[in-house]
């Protein structure tokens, strides 16, 4: 496949004492595009036990032609979350976990057909993926080393060598995709979980050794600020955005960004906020090199609902 390479390489990837890390970068070059990009889309699109027929009806083509209308210059999809099921294969997930090939992780590719569908349109494609092991899942819990004993879904708390077993599940995704997938948003980078910089150097350096222009944010919670020093942008995730202010392009020498959403909470299908509303705090942000990344729900196929296209069209249309 014929996937374009962004920007200049850079060699990011280095050892350390411990293992393998990645050495902090501040304001990291690699961020210029989402900076120049402003405004990029994301879905949570969630496997779970029993759907990976669903996961054959996502419509691909679809969902890049409405982002194409939509002028959106990168995409985010979620590889998958909480339920221990994904919309990839990864055979290193299913071996240490001890599962059967493609018993939690779907045979069909989304992300590759996603990146070869997006790179005709130069649009870039972003991946989301937790700190650790799905929550709901004991039995994976469990083979990587991080049961607590506690049964109920939950974050568990990691540790370094939980984190190199992680990082080999991402490493196989990052080498897949090389240079396919731009940017990575890690959830669940919560310091009560044991997440530090340690931690974050280390799935950084999985994430790089795929692309080394990759670059990698790592969810504190609801914040907008730099959490560690493997950040490269700021996770931002905001549940009230219109109160946030970009004064300048870097966060702590982190390329500013947020990571909210079009309706009332995460994948829902209404709309908050007026087209206007919307239009002049994404203008006043993009405006000072910020960025801006917009949950917005779906149809079970992928598809984009009507009324959040139509409202992340009229924003990008009024910034351009």
């Amino acid at each position: 496949m014929a996937i374009q390479h962004y920007g200049r390489m850079l060699c990011l990837i280095g050892f350390m004492a411990g293992g393998l890390a990645v050495k902090a970068e501040d304001r990291n070059p690699n961020t210029a595009w989402m900076s120049a990009a402003k405004v990029g889309a994301f879905i949570h699109y969630l496997p779970s036990a029993g759907n990976f027929a669903q996961i054959e009806t996502f419509d691909v083509d679809g969902l890049v032609k409405q982002l194409v209308a939509m002028r959106v210059s990168y995409f985010c999809i979620t590889l998958g979350q909480n339920s221990g099921y994904m919309c990839s294969p990864n055979a290193t997930y299913e071996s240490i976990a001890g599962y059967a090939p493609f018993s939690r992780c779907s045979k069909r590719d989304l992300p590759l057909e996603l990146a070869r569908a997006l790179a005709p349109h130069k649009i870039r494609l972003m991946l989301y993926l937790p700190c650790q092991t799905p929550n709901s899942d004991l039995r994976a819990a469990q083979a990587f080393g991080i049961d607590d004993g506690i049964p109920k879904p939950h974050d568990r708390k990691v540790n370094v060598a939980f984190a190199r077993m992680w990082a080999r599940v991402i490493e196989e995704w990052s080498m897949r995709y090389g240079d396919a997938v731009s940017g990575w948003w890690f959830d669940g980078g919560y310091a009560g979980c044991g997440i530090n910089d340690e931690i974050c150097a280390i799935y950084a350096a999985a994430v790089k050794k795929g692309n080394p222009q990759a670059i990698v944010a790592f969810n504190p919670g609801v914040a907008l600020k730099r959490a560690y020093r493997a950040d490269d942008y700021t996770a931002g995730e905001l549940n009230e955005p219109l109160k946030a202010v970009c004064a300048d392009r870097f966060l702590d020498n982190a390329q500013w960004h947020v990571l909210t959403y079009i309706g009332s909470t995460w994948g829902r299908k209404d709309t908050r906020y007026t087209d206007q509303q919307w239009i002049d705090w994404v203008q006043a942000v993009t405006a000072k090199g910020g960025a801006v990344t917009f949950d917005v729900g779906i149809h079970p196929n992928g598809l984009v609902i009507d009324a959040q296209m139509k409202q992340l069209q009229t924003i990008i249309q009024a910034l351009q």
